[in-house]
């Protein structure tokens, strides 16, 4: 401290005050690169902070938007972006491969393939104007009549997925499009057969239905699963494998609050092995235009001490499609039948192959199609449409 003070009084007052600028200077010259440094490291944690804020408002504002939301399309597609916006992060990381087969080579139960997705996306229903052509460009590892089985074990099952049709393309490419990922994780052998009645008089799905079971018994089938063009499912826990009874996999459903309304239900979505269907003799063929038929299945079934399996209430939920729902033609008729569905097993059904006639088979890439005549329309229930 005093060499400082001598340095110092030996300047002159000139060499002094140039001294004193100098070392002014410098120390400002240091403040101030000190002052930018600081402003860099606090811009740089702000725009970090801006970053994760604009990610939690992207995720939150959609979960927020939702609140706010009344039309039920746009509250799909923010709940669809939600997801994706969820899954992001998960999407990019490799999945280590899963090995499937049993010690034999079989493939597993559906209740023990570990790469299930279980809940489903269901923003894909939305769309409406998806092409057959489109979907097998997706799928080109699917055949003709829309076939498939696994190549990493070897299927338990061999199904066809039989659907009754009319009138609902747009529905029907959809099904299909949702339905070939879900039965291939499921490692089944598959292939749909799609079943019209010919001409556009009071339509009779029993009679259509049975002559697709004729059909798929030629393939070589185990079993088949009778699927409603506007049923999707929300979880592919939900096995569509060859049941050892009779199961209702449509069981509960989104128009219906999920709700199972009385035992004999069977509707939407069934799955039987063919000794079964042929045990309760198919549907039957007394049901005309819509309505009736279901419940009659439902009721030869249960008649013959069968049990309904059905899925857990969770994971077998399914969502309908909307569309113009068909009154019934002649509800007296119908409730008639039903009273005495149990007498009619023995000679009103699959039996009966005189009351159908398949009148063409296409093969197509996504489904066989049967076109089928079911005869003449009776005028008790003609004069009631």
């Amino acid at each position: 401290m005093r060499t400082s003070h001598c340095i110092i009084r030996s300047f002159s007052p000139k060499r002094l005050i140039i001294f004193v600028v100098a070392s002014t200077l410098i120390y400002v010259m240091l403040l101030r690169n000190s002052t930018l440094n600081d402003e860099r490291r606090i811009a740089a944690t702000e725009e970090q902070v801006r970053s994760i804020s604009v990610q939690q408002s992207r995720n939150s504002g959609v979960a927020e938007r939702e609140h706010d939301i009344k039309d039920p399309v746009e509250l799909e597609i923010a709940r669809q972006t939600l997801t994706f916006l969820n899954m992001e992060d998960a999407v990019t990381k490799p999945k280590p491969p899963v090995k499937i087969a049993e010690e034999d080579g079989s493939c597993p139960a559906v209740e023990r393939i570990p790469d299930l997705q279980g809940a489903l996306p269901q923003a894909t229903l939305l769309i409406q104007n998806l092409q057959e052509g489109e979907v097998h460009a997706v799928h080109p590892e699917i055949g003709p009549g829309g076939s498939w089985k696994p190549n990493d074990c070897q299927a338990r099952d061999k199904i066809a997925v039989i659907i009754p049709y009319r009138d609902r393309q747009t529905h029907l490419t959809r099904l299909i499009d949702f339905l070939i990922p879900i039965l291939q994780r499921q490692r089944l052998d598959f292939r749909f057969i799609v079943t019209e009645q010919y001409g556009n008089d009071l339509f009779n799905k029993g009679r259509i239905m049975n002559a697709a079971f004729i059909f798929a018994e030629s393939l070589g089938v185990d079993c088949v699963v009778f699927h409603d063009v506007d049923m999707f499912p929300q979880d592919d826990r939900n096995p569509y494998s060859c049941p050892p009874g009779p199961r209702h996999l449509g069981a509960f459903v989104s128009n219906l609050g999920y709700q199972l309304w009385y035992k004999e239900i069977v509707g939407g979505v069934l799955a039987v092995s063919m000794s079964d269907y042929r045990a309760v003799n198919g549907y039957s063929n007394q049901f005309w235009a819509w309505g009736g038929e279901d419940d009659d299945m439902g009721q030869r079934i249960l008649s013959l001490n069968y049990t309904i399996e059905r899925p857990n209430p969770e994971t077998g939920r399914y969502s309908m499609l909307k569309h113009v729902k068909r009154k019934r033609t002649a509800p007296k008729l119908i409730y008639k039948l039903l009273g005495n569905s149990a007498n009619r097993v023995a000679y009103d059904g699959l039996n009966e192959t005189d009351k159908w006639t398949i009148r063409k088979v296409t093969t197509r890439p996504l489904y066989y199609h049967l076109y089928v005549d079911v005869g003449e329309v009776p005028e008790e229930w003609r004069a009631k449409a």
